[in-house]
């Protein structure tokens, strides 16, 4: 299903592109904001590695580096494939890697997204009237509403009474032992030491970096935005990647998404469908080498695993 909605949307968005131009946009890219992009990227992935560091810790030291590089890996499995695969590849990775157990790391998952949610409608709602863009009142409240009730989820986990009062309604459910007994770890794990100061500040410097790499992407492609107009299209996009229909490697779908974000800054249709392509096929090129970098990492370091243990029994 998503390679077949990846070539039909690329039929139907390559229509509205010449080819010949698209590359002549990609050619005529500037290094220095690549790099920009790039380093901003790299931020973005820093800022989410921090905040699993805090998730999964509790009070127990993590190696940053490895989880660095499951990040990056998670990260890659996001952009190449479609639906939650990244988070699929994080719960098993933090699971061979970090030996965190599988509820703690889909509990981790889980609040992470509910953390970008939550930020995303946030810097949605508030700088739609600094960028021009009347959101209808319907989904103004919606969204204060829906963010409202993920800051009351998040506070009730964070703080040990209601927490506790969490934990009880899970016990009154006809569940297995050993499932309540995983959950109770899960939420005791992910609740008690996760310091939520420092998670919003995370997510607040993640939000900061990634605007600052579509703030370059769109410079690099001579399609200058101001940070605040990047920033309310970049939430909007983003918040559209929940649609269950997801192209592969982003391609076709990632298109709409930007487009729809673009055309309620007040750009053409045929304007946004060009920008968002060439934008898109140039995020690829600075997020998956570093992707590719966390990998390779974690092979590596699985490799010299067994080979330490070899030379200690020596």
């Amino acid at each position: 299903m998503p390679v077949v909605v990846t070539i039909v949307l690329l039929f139907v968005l390559l229509r509205a592109v010449r080819p010949a131009e698209l590359a002549e946009t990609l050619a005529d890219v500037s290094p220095g904001l690549a790099l920009l992009a790039a380093v901003a990227a790299f931020g973005f992935i820093a800022a989410r590695s921090f905040r699993y560091r805090l998730l999964l810790g509790n009070g127990r030291p993590r190696r940053m580096r490895t989880i660095l590089a499951v990040t990056l890996s998670s990260w890659g499995a996001s952009l190449i494939l479609p639906g939650p695969s990244g988070d699929a590849a994080f719960v098993m990775l933090a699971r061979t890697r970090l030996t965190a157990p599988v509820a703690v790391g889909v509990g981790a998952a889980l609040l992470s997204r509910l953390l970008d949610v939550a930020s995303l409608l946030l810097v949605a709602l508030i700088t739609a009237p600094l960028a021009g863009v009347v959101l209808p009142g319907a989904m103004l409240g919606g969204g204060v509403v829906l963010a409202l009730l993920i800051a009351v989820g998040l506070t009730a986990l964070f703080w040990s009474r209601p927490r506790g009062a969490i934990v009880g309604w899970l016990e009154r459910l006809s569940l297995p032992a050993s499932l309540h007994e995983r959950l109770h770890f899960a939420i005791e794990e992910l609740g008690s030491g996760s310091r939520p100061a420092l998670l919003v500040a995370a997510t607040v410097a993640a939000r900061v970096a990634t605007g600052l790499q579509y703030f370059a992407l769109f410079a690099a492609i001579d399609q200058p935005l101001s940070l605040v107009q990047v920033w309310f299209a970049l939430s909007i996009r983003t918040l559209l990647l929940a649609v269950p229909i997801q192209g592969v490697v982003g391609l076709g779908t990632m298109q709409v998404w930007w487009t729809a974000a673009l055309t309620l800054l007040g750009w053409p249709v045929g304007d946004a469908i060009a920008a968002s392509l060439a934008v898109h096929l140039l995020d690829l090129c600075v997020s998956l080498p570093q992707a590719a970098l966390g990998w390779l990492t974690l092979t590596v370091s699985a490799t010299e695993q067994p080979r330490s243990g070899v030379a200690q029994r020596r």
